[in-house]
């Protein structure tokens, strides 16, 4: 199949990476090709700049990163670190952020703030980690990814907020703790979006602040029209960028709702779902 492509957007989390947070040898030669054919690599993931690993960092014509849901975007400026530079960011107002950090850091949560391309815990929520919902891989990245603070809201209180990610501990009978708690309080903020990042979490930005919004962004600055991206995602957080792509590829692992936003569907991240369609595609 020919097509005339100009960008690649892609979601790590049950997307590019295993669930082991593998970039698999198929999955690496296939992207490693199209960037050979002059194609843009776009990771388009709700980690921060920090968290995105090191093998996707490092792929060749991954010259930009979409961060934070869309909050934080970044152009590489050196491939051999790698090293980066914002482009452009869509952070939380400070009052508001401030607030809502207060009233989340009162619950039995991990609530942690993303800053700068950094990713904070607060210090006396580490232990919770234990007791997620989540492989033992997933725990190993959110404890490598977060840096502790032990006095949160002094920490923040001169800082500007890109991304509030919550995380659950779960009870005995496999139930999030103080999640009824968590979307009271979200409620409260309409400013605010939130969506799930997959793994049971809750993710919140600015209402403004899109994974989507965020590819359309950059590819009018690199001049690709919206026709010429596609897109691969599995998570409510990944809905905006697939509707917004020319087109929306679902892993045959996604959610429900990703997959009816979706224009076409593939394998599962475990099954190189990813490398699989671009092989056809690029063919």
């Amino acid at each position: 199949m020919k097509t005339d492509i100009g960008i690649i957007a892609f979601d790590l989390d049950g997307t590019l990476l295993t669930e082991d947070k593998i970039l698999t040898p198929r999955t690496e030669a296939v992207l490693q090709k199209a960037a050979d054919m002059g194609i843009i690599l776009l990771p388009t993931t709700g980690r921060s700049l920090d968290g995105i690993p090191d093998a996707v960092k490092l792929l060749p014509g991954a010259d930009y990163a979409i961060t934070a849901n869309g909050a934080g975007v970044y152009k590489r400026t050196d491939a051999v670190k790698p090293e980066y530079e914002l482009l452009f960011s869509q952070t939380i107002d400070r009052a508001t952020g401030l607030r809502l950090m207060s009233e989340l850091s009162e619950l039995d949560i991990m609530p942690d703030p993303f800053i700068d391309g950094r990713c904070y815990m607060i210090e006396s929520k580490a232990h919770l980690v234990d007791r997620m919902d989540v492989t033992d891989a997933m725990k190993d990245y959110i404890r490598s990814s977060r840096k502790l603070i032990s006095d949160m809201g002094s920490f923040l209180s001169d800082k500007d907020m890109q991304k509030i990610t919550i995380n659950f501990a779960f009870d005995s009978s496999n139930h999030r703790i103080d999640l009824d708690r968590v979307l009271n309080i979200l409620e409260k903020y309409p400013e605010l979006t939130a969506v799930t990042g997959g793994i049971k979490n809750i993710e919140v930005t600015d209402a403004s602040a899109t994974k989507g919004d965020a590819m359309l962004k950059l590819a009018d600055m690199l001049h690709i029209a919206p026709s010429r991206i596609v897109a691969f995602g599995d998570s409510e957080n990944d809905i905006t960028m697939l509707k917004n792509a020319g087109i929306g590829v679902a892993m045959a692992n996604s959610l429900d709702i990703t997959k009816d936003a979706a224009d076409k569907l593939t394998l599962s991240n475990e099954e190189d779902g990813v490398a699989v369609f671009l092989e056809d595609l690029l063919c």
